[in-house]
């Protein structure tokens, strides 16, 4: 059996994505990433989340929290003991590694074993991570808020579960007064987000106006009523990204021909394979045909079933940008 070329910890933040650049086994994380986890044209942070996902994985809470202190980061052991704490899933590892059709595969088309399986990680990781029936972010609220400034005569501003008094006003110049500073301030925040700045430039200029809590906790999503995305949703996206990733990549059998196996070079039957390994579906995923003989169209006929269908709205906790 192969082994996995272990992933250093980098150390890093997530606005010091392009640190990650220079690890090798991030080399197909890197393509991925870029092309699905990106802010208009700006280098993926996703690499970046992802090594500190792994990472903080496989360490405890104590571990967790003295690797936080020495990058300069202050948490407590109930951050990584929350109930809303998910660590990163990598229980198929063996069933990536021993899976002998899948390695073949992967010899043909000759890929790096330990960055293919880091790729898998993250790609599944990241649909992990995807939420929907999601209550309103603050950016979403704050924006309702706005609107209805203009059209109302008095406003009633209540903190839930704080032991204080309502405010409550219907002076015109009190309203337009707050309409302007939220406004100005709105405007102020796009404009840095739209600026042709990396993540870390436009976190100093938020912090600087004191809006840097938007960009830090993704908007401050309420992820504590969160739904799954369903199993098929998952497939659908797990085969998009990995049709990406092997749209110029060919396999070559002769690769093989010293041991003289059947090998498949098929890449729907390879990421039939994959989505088998990561447990998307069962064992009828890894087989390359029917109890009938006939070929394994099962993800083929999927994705052509939700071809004209509208990919669901989705929201990230881990990989939110």
């Amino acid at each position: 059996m192969q082994l996995i070329e272990e992933l250093p910890d980098l150390k890093i933040g997530w606005c010091e994505s392009y640190k990650c650049l220079d690890e090798p086994l991030l080399e197909y994380v890197w393509e991925v990433a870029n092309h699905f986890v990106s802010y208009e044209g700006d280098i993926s942070i996703a690499p970046a989340k992802f090594v500190n996902r792994y990472i903080t994985s496989k360490l405890t809470p104590e571990e967790n929290v003295l690797r936080l202190k020495e990058m300069g980061v202050d948490k407590s052991l109930e951050d990584f003991m929350a109930p809303n704490f998910k660590k990163m899933d990598m229980s198929f590892k063996d069933k990536f590694l021993e899976n002998e059709d899948l390695q073949n595969t992967i010899k043909a088309f000759g890929l790096d074993v330990s960055k293919l399986w880091y790729l898998l990680l993250f790609v599944h990781d990241y649909i992990e991570d995807f939420s929907t029936s999601l209550k309103k972010s603050e950016v979403q609220d704050i924006g309702d808020f706005v609107d209805s400034l203009s059209n109302c005569s008095g406003i009633t501003l209540t903190l839930t579960n704080e032991k204080k008094k309502n405010f409550d006003t219907s002076e015109k110049n009190t309203i337009e007064f707050v309409q302007l500073a939220l406004d100005y301030y709105i405007k102020t925040y796009n404009d840095i987000i739209n600026r042709n700045l990396s993540p870390k430039d436009k976190l100093k200029l938020l912090k600087e106006i004191g809006l840097n809590h938007f960009l830090e906790h993704g908007q401050a999503i309420d992820f504590e009523n969160k739904t799954n995305l369903a199993i098929s949703f998952k497939k659908w996206k797990f085969a998009d990204m990995f049709q990406f990733f092997l749209k110029d990549r060919k396999a070559d059998k002769k690769k093989l021909s010293h041991i003289n196996v059947k090998v498949s070079t098929d890449k729907m039957m390879f990421i039939s394979r994959l989505i088998y390994t990561v447990g998307y579906d069962g064992k009828r995923y890894n087989e390359e045909y029917d109890s009938d003989g006939n070929k394994n169209r099962m993800l083929s006929n999927l994705l052509r079933k939700y071809k004209n269908e509208d990919f669901p709205d989705f929201a990230n906790h881990y990989y939110l940008f």
